[in-house]
């Protein structure tokens, strides 16, 4: 009799125990509804982004709305998709703002739905509002490392050093935001500590677009036929700009550079086939798994950093192929935050 109670005692506790788990792996695959809202999606890079969220939200067993305006531009239109999104009852969103006052109304509008909210490719914390987690990557940092090996490149060229090389550069800037100012002074801040004298010949907004930049980048070279490099806020308007020198017969890698910021997989086919330069890699894709994976650390009542910095790195050919195996990425770690103050993000005292 003893026996047969001991055996249902144990039969009920490994039940119990197999309960408990089954109900833990119930809970760590539970469904969410969450959403996605990037400034646009006309560029490669939000759509890559796009894709590594939408493939981490697959395989959580997620549904992820993505919604996007129209043009990057549309302030309005990017306030009017978070509220639609919150009216559709997403648990949690991510948002990469362009506009910081209609950002700031479409963080307010999750907080008073009590819906937890991240901004991706944004570590600029805002004035107002309360935000879990700003994702991304230093942008003045990164820059800055592009325009170092943007003076190797004209070194070359030269047949110099980069601290004595001269050299002409154009710079192609986004909209103007908090974006095209800290890639635009990072970049010149890198030129002035590796080749001083290295001049900037212009700069002119080309609003992220590969035709546009090709337009800006005839008009410039006109009135200087001696441009070097082409540097783009956007790997897409330095595209354009190397479509331009090209169609006026010069050949890039040995007349002129074309460097730009993103490592989108158009540029990284161009760089591969010898038509591209050099661009900052910030993995677009990976940096949208980040998101989906702090949303999870959130709905686990995790404790996320305030700034979740991902990785960037100068992709070249030398180091292409590591780049696209992933070799180069690191995880995202807890970061500065990055301010529209003409400063580099990292302050100076933290560097090294």
């Amino acid at each position: 009799m003893r026996k047969n109670i001991t055996f249902m005692l144990i039969v009920v506790l490994v039940l119990a125990i197999l309960s408990a788990g089954m109900v833990a792996a119930q809970d760590e695959g539970e469904s969410r509804y969450v959403g996605f809202v990037p400034p646009a999606l006309t560029s490669p890079f939000h759509v890559a982004m796009v894709e590594g969220a939408t493939a981490r939200a697959e395989e959580l067993g997620w549904e992820l709305e993505v919604q996007a305006p129209a043009s990057e531009g549309d302030f309005a239109a990017f306030v009017t998709t978070v509220e639609q999104l919150l009216e559709l009852g997403v648990e949690s969103i991510s948002i990469n703002p362009i506009g910081t006052d209609s950002a700031i109304t479409a963080v307010l509008a999750a907080n008073e739905r009590e819906v937890p909210i991240l901004a991706h490719n944004f570590i600029t914390p805002f004035t107002e509002g309360a935000v879990n987690t700003y994702i991304g990557y230093d942008q003045w940092g990164g820059a800055a490392a592009l325009a170092a090996h943007t003076c190797e490149l004209i070194a070359g060229k030269y047949d110099s050093t980069v601290e004595e090389t001269t050299g002409k550069v154009f710079i192609l800037e986004g909209i103007d935001s908090i974006f095209s100012r800290r890639r635009t002074q990072g970049f010149e801040a890198g030129l002035a500590a590796t080749c001083p004298n290295v001049e900037v010949v212009g700069s002119q907004s080309a609003e992220w677009l590969r035709t546009t930049g090709q337009e800006v980048a005839a008009i410039a070279l006109q009135q200087n036929p001696d441009i070097d490099v082409f540097y783009g806020n956007s790997d897409e308007m330095a595209i354009g700009a190397a479509l331009a020198a090209q169609d006026l017969g010069l050949v890039i890698n040995e007349d002129f550079f074309a460097v730009g910021i993103d490592g989108n997989q158009p540029t990284l086919d161009l760089l591969a086939d010898g038509e591209f330069s050099a661009t900052l890699g910030v993995d677009p894709f990976r940096m949208g798994v980040a998101v989906i994976d702090t949303m999870a650390a959130v709905f686990a009542g995790e404790e996320t950093p305030e700034i979740l910095l991902t990785p960037s790195v100068v992709v070249t050919p030398d180091n292409l192929d590591a780049y696209l195996a992933g070799e180069l990425w690191t995880e995202p770690v807890p970061g500065f935050p990055e301010f529209d103050n003409g400063e580099p993000t990292v302050p100076e005292d933290d560097m090294g």
